[in-house]
């Protein structure tokens, strides 16, 4: 998806938004092809925009039932900004030239999932670096604000946001290419024996379930079928507690795959406290995974960052409900 410039006749908040239908899409309804890359607009407001008279097929005005080939040129003009929401607990730990850093409470989404959603860390942005909902930039992930890179619901700590277009590619590129360094903090069911979990491992995670909202570790190549859609994962451990049935486990992630540390470390025997989704006991007030420190290099000045934040007060065991 590509922004052009807003028409100034037109609202503000209001742009046009380009595609070229490729071949796999050939045929597909014009609402369908909007709504696959809408993100968080349904197909009623889709079919309304149509209606309209706000979607161009080719030269002339698009129709709800028409069907587009490959190669065919769509415009849309849509508003697809975030709600600002300048109130939410996030602490800002860093803020130089295009780079934030920043610091989620458990149980705030990193990312919107709709264009209603209020609570999460991309309204927060965009409340406070409305740039980050500027087109040259949301028109990469309208739903983003910025961030860079999600941490789960119930996960705390660090999260990095670009408020350029330039920035956000060069962060992405850096998460891609496994330089940027990641490292977490888990309070977890059970007490290794001497070193037994110190290490480097490398595995593999794959969707199961019906809706994929688990993650399957599969320690070996071996044998894994290419259609279950299997990804590489490594991550470092070392044990730094143990008492009364739990360890503190620092993990170090040089991959970033959904779920890689909860789904690893309960395979592993070690479920993390307050992940029932993962087979740990219930009773904990929250998922004791804590994003501690994040090191990348400025996209603009080239020099190596270091962001750190302390886990909270909520993150031990004993102020977490267990002991």
């Amino acid at each position: 998806m590509r922004a052009t410039s807003r028409d100034p006749a037109q609202p503000a908040g209001q742009d046009w938004y380009e595609w070229t239908v490729p071949a796999q899409d050939d045929l597909l309804r014009l609402d369908s092809f909007l709504v696959r890359r809408l993100p968080g607009v349904s197909r009623r407001a889709v079919g309304a925009l149509i209606k309209a008279g706000h979607v161009c097929l080719n030269r002339g005005l698009g129709k709800k039932g028409s069907r587009v080939r490959s190669g065919d040129r769509i415009r849309a003009q849509v508003q697809l900004s975030l709600r600002p929401s300048p109130s939410l607990p996030v602490r800002l730990v860093y803020a130089q030239g295009a780079v934030l850093g920043l610091d989620k409470p458990p149980g705030l989404p990193s990312v919107a999932l709709r264009l209603s959603d209020t609570h999460t860390v991309a309204n927060y942005l965009a409340a406070h670096y409305p740039e980050t909902t500027l087109s040259s930039l949301s028109s990469r992930a309208p739903l983003e604000a910025g961030v860079v890179h999600r941490l789960d619901t119930p996960t705390s700590g660090l999260l990095l946001a670009a408020r350029t277009a330039a920035a956000y590619t060069a962060l992405r590129a850096q998460f891609s290419d496994r330089r940027i360094v990641k490292d977490y903090l888990a309070w977890v069911h059970g007490q290794p024996s001497g070193r037994e979990l110190d290490g480097s491992r490398r595995f593999f995670l794959m969707p199961e379930g019906r809706r994929g909202q688990r993650m399957r570790v599969v320690m070996a190549e071996r044998g894994l079928d290419p259609r279950q859609r299997a990804q590489e994962a490594m991550s470092t451990y070392t044990c730094l507690e143990t008492r009364a049935g739990y360890s503190l486990i620092r993990v170090r992630l040089h991959t970033g795959v959904r779920h890689q540390i909860r789904a690893h470390l309960a395979a592993l025997g070690y479920p993390l406290v307050g992940d029932t989704h993962y087979g740990a006991p219930a009773g904990a007030s929250r998922l004791a995974l804590h994003a501690e420190a994040l090191r990348f290099v400025h996209p603009e000045t080239g020099q190596s960052v270091r962001l750190f934040s302390p886990a909270g007060q909520d993150f031990r065991p004993e102020e977490n409900g267990l002991c």
